[in-house]
């Protein structure tokens, strides 16, 4: 099933709720800050993953020169203006930004510095821009407990939820505690979950009391995970392409959005890393079109994000 003519994606207002910073950097942008900080890396830098990538750890390392580039505030600022334009020229409106500050302080930034930077790109955005602060799975519980404090001081002020990324087979364990600061800081909450795996690591995200999931994706193989996920209201923000990419589905006419969709679970389309996974949000609407969804489906998947937004 093709994309239909009648079917004008790029033209619909569209809010999005999981696009990663580092993973949408421009990589004209990355090779000129690479040129700035005189980094002697192998050109063109390494920054769209392969249709062919074998597993989710092998797209995460397709995030790498352009975290390698995002080491100074002004880096910061201008990446995250430059998403926002990018979005806001498909009729993105609003956005939520994610990123992991803990990547960025290779040049002397504190966690502080980094959170500022991004916010002050987003600020001068000319759409509703707000920020994500990501935890890493294989940082230690002290390091993200330590992050979820700092980001909580900006509750209100920019930074709208919590997160947690990162490889989910080497480091399966969600650290509780991180989401327990970030929630008394005032902050919304969301993990990365069934990306890799399996369905257990869904349920394990679920447990912390998550109002969304980032993917969820594995999650959709168990008829028990996904009644509760739609029992209790959880929003799944998938990303199609890059699900595909890190071979969560093995094909993109095998994704479950469209059953989970039909099935009363909320979805949300989203890009998850427009450059590493070479791709638009307009496009991904085209794609789900493909997999068999209809326009009511398809808006129904629009509208769930403006509902579920954190800003």
């Amino acid at each position: 099933m093709g994309h239909s003519p009648w079917l004008n994606f790029h033209e619909w207002r569209k809010a999005e709720l999981h696009s990663h910073l580092d993973g949408a950097v421009r990589p004209a942008t990355a090779e000129a800050l690479a040129r700035e900080l005189e980094l002697d890396f192998p050109r063109p830098l390494r920054m769209v993953a392969p249709p062919d990538c074998p597993t989710q750890a092998a797209y995460i390392g397709y995030f790498d020169d352009a975290i390698a580039v995002m080491q100074t505030a002004a880096a910061l600022e201008r990446t995250a203006l430059e998403l926002c334009l990018d979005s806001a020229a498909e009729n993105i409106d609003y956005l939520e930004v994610r990123w992991a500050p803990r990547l960025h302080l290779r040049r002397g930034l504190a966690v502080k510095e980094v959170i500022e930077a991004v916010l002050a790109g987003l600020a001068a955005a000319p759409i509703t821009a707000v920020a994500i602060v990501c935890g890493l799975r294989s940082h230690s519980v002290e390091e993200n407990v330590a992050l979820a404090r700092e980001a909580g001081r900006f509750a209100g002020k920019g930074v709208v939820g919590f997160d947690l990324a990162g490889d989910e087979l080497r480091f399966p364990a969600v650290p509780r505690p991180a989401f327990d600061a970030a929630r008394a800081a005032g902050l919304r909450l969301t993990c990365h979950a069934g990306e890799a795996g399996t369905p257990a690591g869904v349920e394990e995200a679920l447990r912390l009391g998550v109002e969304r999931i980032a993917h969820g994706v594995t999650g959709a193989r168990d008829h028990r995970i996904v009644e509760r996920i739609r029992s209790e209201g959880v929003v799944l923000d998938l990303c199609p392409t890059a699900n595909w990419k890190c071979k969560a589905v093995p094909a993109l006419a095998q994704h479950p959005l469209p059953e989970l969709v039909r099935s009363g679970v909320r979805c949300t389309i989203s890009t998850d890393s427009r450059t590493v996974a070479e791709t638009t949000l307009t496009h991904e609407f085209e794609l789900a079109e493909a997999m068999g969804m209809n326009e009511p489906e398809l808006r129904r998947c629009n509208e769930t994000a403006y509902e579920a937004k954190f800003g």
